[in-house]
């Protein structure tokens, strides 16, 4: 059946709708095997965010907006089948009430999404604002005003297909464009507290929460929220410009239907999903004043820090160390053999490095228990020892991920070797 062919209007209720919609009537030559397509991706996406969440419930590690992104997809999902149904059975006005309630009905989790990520970020550039009790209940407001804009755009829309009275129709026209202006503007507004929380001078310090700048969340939010708006301003201003069944304009093409509504909201799920939203806007549970935010920034680092730098410090130590050179490398095994004390004579012996890389400060212990192992030589270690701990000193060691610099080593083995030999032309 075309697009364009005349249906019966007056078989009902529910009636045919006498205004062009939203990508016409859908066929099974054009609209099946993109509706098919679109499907497999938002599968696709609902299972990447289920599997995050799973991956970071299995370390106690919640993250709730990662469900919502599934939710999403799924009445995606369900909306995309309910059209390839109609697709079959164009004249089946039931299956063209759900196709529109579930289409409409998706797209404002993502907003409600948006909103709370920008309040996060108000929150940590402006703690003393955005911790008031007043945002606290604008932003609630807000929620509970874009579910108020959604069953009022549902309810007219689903009024509108069992009635036939001028006036009753001409209501449910002025709160279908009253919800959908409402919905425009509030897919805008992160943008702009966004932007007035990024240039609004603060009174504090920022405080930073989850993983990365929060330069990049701002720039993640102000594109989501942008490319919502772009679709949310298409779908009002296609209420706002009727056209009658038989006469549509461009604008109600499917061409236009799928770019402006399901390939936007592919872009946004994955944008986030790749971007992992699920570590950069995570908070920590409980957070209810300034400075949790900043709490909550330290367990996580130390959480999701931990086994890399474990993995790291046994790698190094490995590497510093390894088991087939302990003797030469370490010192060990001391005087078992004469080739044994000649290896370690030629090594020495450096002990006391931590594990942490930075400066480390090694006194001379091993020295005063191995003089002549340390030193290189065979004179009365009782009769110098006194004298060399007299004398101890700091050899400060670079270490370069753990692993000990052999340039310095060999320097400081030539220091005390050239300090050994002045010390024996002394004595002579």
């Amino acid at each position: 059946m075309s697009a364009l062919e005349p249906i019966p209007l007056d078989v009902g209720p529910p009636y045919a709708p006498r205004i062009a919609v939203l990508g016409l009537i859908p066929t099974v030559r054009v609209d099946v095997p993109i509706c098919i397509i679109l499907i497999v991706f938002f599968l696709a996406a609902a299972a990447v965010n289920l599997t995050i969440f799973i991956r970071n419930k299995s370390v106690g590690y919640n993250f709730l907006p990662s469900t919502v992104l599934v939710g999403f997809c799924t009445t995606r999902i369900i909306a995309l089948s309910l059209r390839i149904a109609w697709a079959t059975q164009p004249v089946n006005v039931k299956l063209n009430i759900a196709a529109t309630i579930f289409a409409a009905a998706g797209v404002v989790l993502l907003f409600v999404l948006n909103l709370l990520f920008a309040h996060r970020l108000l929150r940590a550039l402006h703690p003393n604002i955005g911790w008031l009790p007043a945002a606290n209940y604008l932003f609630l407001f807000l929620y509970a005003y874009v579910l108020v804009c959604l069953l009022c755009a549902v309810t007219a829309a689903v009024v509108s297909y069992y009635t036939l009275a001028p006036d009753q129709l001409y209501k449910c026209r002025l709160v279908q464009l009253f919800a959908s202006t409402s919905l425009a503007l509030l897919a805008f507004l992160p943008v702009l507290l966004v932007l007035g929380a990024l240039f609004y001078p603060g009174l504090r310090r920022p405080e930073p929460f989850g993983h990365g700048s929060i330069s990049t969340k701002a720039l993640l939010v102000l594109t989501t929220a942008l490319l919502l708006t772009i679709g949310a301003a298409y779908r009002c201003a296609v209420n706002f410009a009727v056209r009658p069944v038989w006469f549509p304009a461009w604008w109600h093409h499917k061409a236009c239907y799928y770019i402006f509504n399901y390939d936007l909201e592919l872009v946004v799920v994955f944008a986030y999903a790749l971007m992992r939203f699920d570590m950069r806007f995570h908070v920590p549970d409980g957070a209810c004043k300034p400075g949790d935010y900043a709490k909550g920034l330290h367990v996580y680092k130390r959480v999701s820090t931990l086994a890399k730098v474990h993995d790291r410090r046994r790698a190094d130590v490995e590497m510093c160390c390894p088991p087939s050179r302990s003797s030469r490398t370490c010192g060990s095994d001391y005087g078992s053999t004469q080739s044994s004390t000649s290896r370690s004579s030629r090594s020495g012996v450096i002990r006391g490095l931590s594990e942490v890389d930075d400066l480390r400060t090694v006194t001379d212990t091993a020295r005063s228990s191995y003089p002549s192992t340390y030193l290189g030589s065979s004179y009365d270690s009782q009769t110098r020892s006194s004298e060399r701990q007299r004398r101890a000193r700091t050899i400060t060691v670079i270490t370069i991920g753990g692993i000990v610099d052999a340039e310095v080593v060999t320097d400081v083995r030539r220091r005390e070797s050239e300090d050994t030999k002045s010390e024996l032309s002394n004595d002579e």
